[in-house]
């Protein structure tokens, strides 16, 4: 025997029994014996802990021992005795009438395995209030406990209360009906049947009994009755039908009696006070409406005319479904989106609505099977599809339940209705119920259920064949997928927690590279994914005494993607590649990879490859990658982009001849500067252009050659582009391609064109200064050195000073006689003033 507590540990100890392994040999089982429903013992408890009760009642088999309403009945007569003095005057009547009620009640209750000698036994309690009373005591009380304090106790209403009040008189054997049972409840138990779980429905029924107190007695007796038949069953023979309540309404079956309880019960359903459920044929009770929701319900159903696809997924969409198995292999989490699908539909044209889908189950509700079934959507996702059954109920179920919805929506009564309301509210939760079996059933598993799986008809036996079915798919389809255990990072979106973790991990991978551990300090979860993503496969790890990003090990998780983003990044030869193609590469079979990793290993990819692999946000490059770029390529990726620069062949040639002449001592040490080999050619370049003058940046009087020459400095962004592609376009020569060998010439050529040319731009501003100062030699007519022209104007100058009134000249002079600035800047004045 197994005493089930609430904590958390015996959960757990069930969820291992339940999961022994199955030997046919040694066959291991668990017994446990309760006194009520699993889910009873949790009714306390939160919701979450109440669901988890409810999974691990899923993994054992319930078997019931409830006795039956007639075992209980036969107990019932056990336990009430006659006083012998008392049974011999009487016997001989009770026999007749417990024969009477047999034969009345023999043809109305079909399956219970009533006779006459039952009926005798539990005299004087009405017979079918000895068939109600234990499944009531059962459902709404605590069973046997209940059952016989009713039969036993004192109190008011009860079985012994009513023995003392009542008296056989001639031929008239009253007995104890269901409407003095249901009285007894609703005394005895009071208030407290509201505190027990699922009587919702007998507090709506004794709210609407107890507002029809105006009724004369026998109505409201009636009115009981057919609620306590409610109350245990909506179905089967002990449904509230008619005859039924008629014959329980009776001391001694007679037609005359029916017939006079018959017509109560036809008043209170012109008053509508109760009403008839005639595909049940069921009395059913409620108050009083102009509102006749049977008649509404028809004629919504009549007016829809959506298709079931449409219908069931607007109402009853499916939620996605796990690939259990494949996911705790790997570590990803990978589900198949469920949709409804019929002939309507083009399958060649399916679609995952969401992008982070891993698959696509069609769940197909046509009379007519699909002719031909593809193995992929439209957007490379696995196909399952997977054919349903009772077609026809399925269908009923929903039109009804979307029509209680529609009602609930639009009928402008059920706003000043209460009853109405009331009353459709309950219909809609039943409807639901009623749909959601019918959809299980619809659904489930069977023997030969017919299926297809990537295009291949299949049948299948069971659903543990099914969720097989999809982890071998997803084993198929994502084959190349990164084996990675941890689920802080490896899912497609990340927690608050998560993302902060990841944040820190690539700050510290891009400053701390080359310590331990990347410096991180603590367990904390940023030092968790470090463990599981960086030092567990290899990319971090110590290489001669020095930490370093290296490619993982091949046997690790990781080998396959990083493969993958090192590869997308050294394709980029000609042009840059955004990474959102690399984020859509990753997340398409075959590897399907969730886009948490991917920013911490495209930051390893980009630290190894530092010196020829080139980054660039928004189209500009960036010498030095911060944090603060990976935190937007995490949310923009198509922001971003990469190129390989490769320095091989002739290439290399040409970079050791422009190296000799333009590197700079002072970038020996670059720090964390990326492409370090490039930029030490390349930003010499970029920073002689920028502090040229502008009139040597627009100026058009120097030689063709250095004049593209300037301008391919000009316009080319990117370092790789300038140094092998417009420069020597400039120059005359070819591009300088990676296949390119070295000719032993080309790269001597470009280095000789380039020095004059840059002397010539370099020069192009001097020159126009002594063009200038030659002029104004002339245009004076100055007699000494040209070297004293500035001596002479600013005597010349001085002599004007102040006697000046044209402004020009006025400025002009008081320039030449400037004595604070230098030679060249003295000039520049005066010649912008001319």
């Amino acid at each position: 025997m197994l005493l089930l507590i609430k904590g958390a540990e015996d959960l757990y100890l069930l969820q291992q029994l339940a999961e022994l392994p199955k030997n046919s040999k040694n066959p291991v089982y668990i017994l446990g014996i309760l006194h009520q429903g699993f889910a009873e013992y949790g009714q306390r408890l939160a919701s979450v802990q109440r669901n988890e009760w409810a999974k691990i009642q899923g993994r054992f088999e319930d078997i019931p021992f409830t006795e039956s309403a007639i075992q209980m009945m036969s107990l019932i007569g056990q336990a009430i005795t006659v006083d012998s003095s008392i049974a011999e005057g009487i016997s001989c009547a009770i026999h007749n009438y417990s024969q009477e009620w047999f034969n009345y009640l023999q043809p109305v209750i079909i399956g219970e395995e009533l006779n006459s000698n039952l009926v005798k036994d539990v005299y004087p309690l009405h017979p079918l209030t000895g068939l109600v009373l234990p499944t009531l005591c059962q459902r709404y009380a605590q069973n046997d406990r209940s059952l016989f304090t009713f039969l036993t106790s004192n109190e008011p209403l009860s079985f012994r209360n009513f023995l003392e009040e009542e008296n056989i008189k001639d031929d008239n054997f009253p007995t104890l009906k269901l409407d003095r049972v249901y009285d007894y409840f609703i005394e005895a138990a009071g208030m407290g049947l509201a505190s027990r779980p699922n009587l919702q429905r007998w507090v709506e029924i004794q709210d609407l009994i107890s507002d029809a107190k105006r009724l004369e007695e026998d109505s409201l007796k009636v009115l009981k009755t057919i609620g306590i038949l409610n109350l245990i069953t909506v179905t089967g023979s002990m449904r509230a039908t008619k005859t039924l309540v008629s014959l329980a309404m009776c001391d001694c079956p007679s037609e005359e009696q029916i017939n006079y309880w018959q017509k109560i019960i036809d008043e209170l359903l012109s008053q509508n006070l109760i009403t008839h459920r005639r595909q049940l044929d069921e009395l059913r009770i409620w108050q009083g409406s102009d509102f006749n929701v049977d008649t509404e319900l028809n004629i919504y159903i009549e007016q829809e005319r959506s298709p079931l696809v449409k219908l069931l997924s607007l109402y009853r969409p499916l939620k996605p479904l796990v690939a259990q198995r494949h996911s705790y292999k790997t570590g990803t989490l990978r589900y198949f989106e469920r949709h409804y699908l019929d002939n309507a539909q083009n399958l060649s044209q399916l679609r995952c609505s969401s992008p982070d889908a891993d698959g696509f189950v069609g769940y197909w509700v046509d009379e007519q099977t699909p002719n031909s079934v593809p193995s992929k959507t439209a957007d490379g996702k696995p196909l399952v599809i997977l054919n349903a059954a009772n077609l026809d109920v399925l269908r009923i179920r929903t039109l009804e339940f979307v029509a209680l919805n529609n009602i609930k929506k639009t009928a402008k009564e059920l706003q000043t209705d209460g009853v109405a309301r009331k009353e459709v509210n309950y219909r809609l939760i039943e409807a639901e119920q009623s749909l959601d079996e019918t959809l299980s059933l619809t659904f489930s598993i069977g023997i030969n259920q017919q299926c297809w799986i990537e295009g291949k008809a299949q049948k299948l036996n069971k659903i543990t064949d099914f969720n097989s079915k999809l982890s071998d798919v997803c084993d198929q389809v994502y084959h190349c997928s990164p084996i990675l255990w941890n689920e802080l990072i490896n899912r497609r979106n990340l927690t608050s927690q998560g993302a902060k973790a990841r944040r820190e991990l690539i700050q510290a991978m891009l400053e701390h590279q080359n310590e331990e551990r990347l410096g991180l300090e603590g367990y904390g979860p940023e030092v968790c994914m470090y463990y599981s993503l960086l030092e567990e496969t290899g990319i971090h790890h110590q290489e001669d005494d020095y930490w370093d990003f290296l490619p993982p090990l091949e046997n690790s998780g990781l080998h396959s993607l990083w493969k993958v983003v090192e590869d997308f990044c050294l394709e980029a030869t000609e042009n840059i590649q955004s990474f959102n193609l690399l984020y859509q590469r990753l997340a398409a079979p075959p590897y399907g990879v969730k886009q948490g990793a991917i920013p911490v290993i495209l930051a390893a990819v980009l630290l190894y490859h530092a010196d020829d692999l080139g980054v660039y946000q928004d189209g500009t490059f960036i010498p030095v990658l911060g944090s603060e770029h990976f935190e937007l390529l995490v949310k923009y990726p198509e922001r971003f982009a990469v190129k390989y620069f490769a320095v091989v062949g002739l290439r290399a040639e040409v970079f050791k001849e422009l190296e000799a002449i333009l590197r700079n001592p002072q970038l020996k040490k670059l720090g964390k500067v990326r492409n370090a080999t490039l930029l030490t050619v390349v930003t010499p370049l970029y920073q002689f252009v920028k502090k040229l003058p502008k009139y040597t940046q627009q100026t058009q009087r120097i030689e063709d050659e250095p004049r593209a020459i300037l301008r391919a400095l000009q316009t080319t962004a990117e370092p790789d582009e300038l140094l092998f592609k417009a420069l020597p376009e400039a120059c005359n020569l070819p591009p300088i391609s990676t296949e390119a060998g070295d000719d032993g010439i080309t790269a001597k050529t470009l280095r000789t064109k380039l020095v004059y040319a840059l002397r010539e731009i370099h020069t192009a501003y001097d020159n126009l200064l002594s063009h200038s100062q030659k002029l104004l030699y002339e245009a004076f007519g100055v007699r000494s050195k040209e070297t004293k022209l500035r001596e002479d104007l600013r005597v010349r100058a001085n002599y004007l000073a102040g006697k000046c009134i044209e402004p020009l000249l006025k400025r002009f002079t008081q320039a030449a006689s400037d004595e604070t600035v230098s030679d060249s800047q003295w000039l520049e004045i005066l010649m912008m003033i001319v």
